[in-house]
C-alpha cells in the first residue's frame, strides 16, 4: 500500500526543452569514389552522381522552411577523391538568364542568375581564409578568397575577396530551355564543377582527411538572393561561416 501510494506522489516525466533550429547546423557526408570517369558537361548521368552526397531542396535562408514562392530553387550534390572535390548543382528557375558579355572575367554574378558555393576548409565556421565559386547558365565563373568575413571588398565596391585567385577545375552548365528567353517556360539548369584539391592553398590539408569536415553552403541565386542548404536565420550573410553546414568526407562507397 505505501508502495502504491509513493507511485502517486512520483513527479511527473519532465518534457523535453524544444531545438532552438538556430543552434543546429546541417550536415551531409561526402562519399571518396575513386576511379569515377566524368565528362564534365552539365548532365549528371554518370553513376558517380548517383552515389554523391545530397543537400536535398535548398530553403529560404531566413526561415529555414522550403519557400515555394522564392523564384529560384535547387539542390547539390558532392563526392571526392584523392585529386578533386566535385559538386553539381540543379537550379530550378522558371526564367533562365545570363546577361553577362561571354568573355567577362570575374562578372558579378550574383546580381542576376547563379549558383553559388562557399567553402571554409578549416571547419571551424570562423570565416577566416575561406572561398567563394559562382557558376551562372551561361557557364560563366566568379570566384575568389577572402581573409576574413567579407573582407576585402573594396569598400563594398569591389574587388571582393582576392578576385585573382582561380578554383583552376573544369565547369559546365546544362540550360534546359532556353537561356534569356522569357516567352517560354523554362525547368532551370544544371551545374557541374570539378575542382582539384590543390587550389585550396590556405587549407590545412587538401585533400582533407577522411573523417574531418569543412564548412559549406549552397545557394540557387537570382538578383542577390536566393535559397540555400543551410539557412541563415538573419545572423549574417550569405558568407556567415558559422551558419554553413558540415560536409563530413567520408571512405569509399559511404554518404548520407
Amino acid at each position: 500500500m505505501l508502495a502504491a501510494l509513493s507511485g502517486c506522489n512520483a513527479d511527473p516525466p519532465r518534457k523535453e526543452a524544444p531545438v532552438d533550429p538556430k543552434n543546429q547546423i546541417k550536415e551531409i557526408t561526402a562519399p571518396q569514389i575513386n576511379g569515377a570517369a566524368l565528362k564534365i558537361d552539365g548532365v549528371l548521368d554518370e553513376e558517380a552522381w548517383s552515389k554523391a552526397a545530397g543537400t536535398g531542396l535548398f530553403v529560404d535562408v531566413g526561415s529555414g522552411q522550403v519557400n515555394a514562392q522564392i523564384p529560384s530553387q535547387g539542390e547539390a550534390k558532392v563526392f571526392w577523391d584523392s585529386t578533386h572535390l566535385y559538386i553539381a548543382f540543379e537550379a530550378y528557375d522558371k526564367t533562365v538568364r545570363g546577361g553577362f558579355p561571354n568573355d567577362a572575367k570575374d562578372p558579378h554574378l550574383w546580381e542576376k542568375d547563379t549558383t553559388e558555393v562557399m567553402i571554409d576548409p578549416d571547419g571551424d565556421g570562423d570565416n577566416k581564409d575561406y572561398y567563394e565559386i559562382q557558376v551562372n547558365p551561361q557557364n560563366l565563373v566568379f570566384d575568389t578568397q577572402y581573409d576574413d568575413y567579407n573582407r576585402p571588398n573594396g569598400g563594398g565596391k569591389g574587388p571582393f575577396g582576392h578576385e585573382e585567385w582561380s578554383f583552376g577545375g573544369e565547369h559546365a552548365v546544362h540550360v534546359h530551355g532556353s537561356l534569356d528567353d522569357d516567352s517560354n517556360t523554362d525547368d532551370g539548369y544544371t551545374v557541374e564543377i570539378k575542382i582539384p584539391w590543390a587550389s585550396f592553398t590556405k587549407a590545412k590539408a587538401a585533400p582533407p582527411t577522411p573523417g574531418s569536415s569543412w564548412r559549406m553552403n549552397f545557394y540557387a541565386m537570382q538578383n542577390n538572393g536566393g535559397t540555400g542548404w543551410s539557412p541563415i536565420y538573419g545572423m549574417g550573410n550569405f558568407h556567415k561561416a558559422s551558419r554553413f553546414g558540415r560536409v563530413v568526407w567520408a571512405t569509399s562507397g559511404a554518404s548520407q
